[in-house]
Parts: structure tokens; C-alpha cells; sequence
């Protein structure tokens, strides 16, 4: 596996490394100190795993992972010094796969490149995200973050939502989405259409022009292609 270290500190690079080499799986290291030159390595090669500090000195950590994200999916973890909420809820917001905090131990730092790379080879078969013009919900996570913002949905508002997720663009029936968010489909059709005017509200589907859930009156409700 491939991973990119970038961090402007030589002994944080250094500590990261270690926690790779140690391990038992095989890692091919490349570390950088710049963002810029990580982005410019990354035009011509590839990453399978992306370790990123904000605090870079070149560049501004979130702007190197946006520019990462328009031709990369490949997992990033977010290695910062910066704990705060607004730091977190913005990186996932751009793209993070997971976000850890300075100082770590390295048994935590190792636990999350497995659960994000295991995320990342199931997406393969099954997405398990969905993401749109100020938009991104992560499936396993329960996250939802909406321009920018850390949104709560419930139970059934994530359930509704991956099942229109798992076929975009197609009308799925009311039936069908009962039967997933509820468990069985004697729920009337008013608490699907509830739900749904709850999700618009959460995801700011009224200030956007493509109108993310749409509704097919008497049918049933499909999610824009993004």
C-alpha cells in the first residue's frame, strides 16, 4: 500500500512513519513537507492512503486535500494539532476519511488506517457515501455535513436516504422506503412525505439549484444523480 505523510514537522513525519513501519503490513512510505509538492508528486502517481497535516506552511492543509479530491478517492486521515469542532466538521466536509489529534498513540493511528481502508475496498462493491454540491453524508460514519455545517439526522432519515442512495436517480415507491426506515410498510405515506420535508430542510434543498430529493407524486421519491 501506498501512503503519502505530509506534514511540515520532520519529527511528527518521522513518528507517523514508525507507526507504519512497525506494522505488519507492507506500506510504501513517501513523505513531503510542502503540500504543493505532494499535489505535484500526486499528478503523475498515486496514493492508497493520505496522511495530511493542516498547519502546513506552503498551503493551507484543506485546500491541498480539495485539490486532492477532484482526482483522488483514495482515503485521507487528517493528522492535526487542532481539536476543535469547526476544524473537524471542515475537514470532513472537503473530503477527510477520518480526522486524529496530536499527540496520538500509535496503536490509534494504525486502527484507523484499517477501518478507513477497509471503508474504501467495500465502496468498491457498495458506496457507502453519497456526495453533491454542499453536501456529504457518510453511511458508515452517520455523518451528515451540509455546507460545511454538521447536521443530525435520525434513524430513519439515514435509512430513507440510502435507500434512494443505492440507486440515484431512480423512483423507489413509497412501499419500498416504509419497508427500510420502518420495518414493514403499514406506516402511512404521510410519514414518509414527513420525513422527507424534514430531509429537504436538513440538506438545504430549497437554496439549491438541483433539487436533491425529488418528489414523484403518487410513487414514490428518487435522489438527483450529483
Amino acid at each position: 500500500m501506498k501512503v503519502i505523510i505530509c506534514d511540515d514537522d520532520p519529527n511528527q513525519r518521522d513518528s507517523i512513519g514508525v507507526c507504519f513501519t512497525v506494522s505488519r503490513s507492507r506500506y510504501d512510505l513517501t513523505e513531503f513537507e510542502l503540500g504543493a509538492d505532494m499535489l505535484e508528486y500526486l499528478s503523475t502517481s498515486h496514493a492508497d492512503l493520505v496522511c495530511l497535516d493542516l498547519g502546513l506552511p506552503d498551503m493551507d492543509g484543506l485546500e491541498v486535500l480539495r485539490q486532492f479530491r477532484k482526482t483522488s478517492g483514495a482515503p485521507a486521515i487528517i493528522v492535526s494539532g487542532n481539536n476543535s469542532k469547526e476544524s473537524v466538521v471542515r475537514a470532513f466536509a472537503v473530503g477527510a476519511d477520518d480526522y486524529i489529534t496530536k499527540p496520538f498513540a500509535p496503536m490509534e493511528l494504525m486502527v484507523r488506517v484499517g477501518a478507513v481502508t477497509r471503508r474504501a475496498m467495500g465502496t468498491k462493491s457498495k458506496q457507502t457515501t453519497f456526495t453533491a454540491p454542499g453536501v456529504m453524508l457518510d453511511f458508515n460514519l452517520r455523518i451528515a455535513i451540509v455546507d460545511g455545517d454538521q447536521v443530525t439526522l435520525n434513524i430513519n432519515e439515514w435509512d430513507l436516504l440510502q435507500s434512494l442512495m443505492q440507486q440515484p436517480g431512480a423512483v423507489i415507491a413509497y412501499s419500498r422506503l416504509k419497508q427500510k426506515a420502518w420495518g414493514d410498510t403499514v406506516v402511512t405515506d404521510a410519514a414518509v412525505h414527513m420525513a422527507i420535508r424534514r430531509l429537504h430542510k436538513k440538506l438545504n434543498c430549497s437554496n439549491r439549484k438541483v433539487r436533491l430529493i425529488r418528489d414523484h407524486r403518487g410513487i414514490g421519491y428518487s435522489l438527483a444523480i450529483p
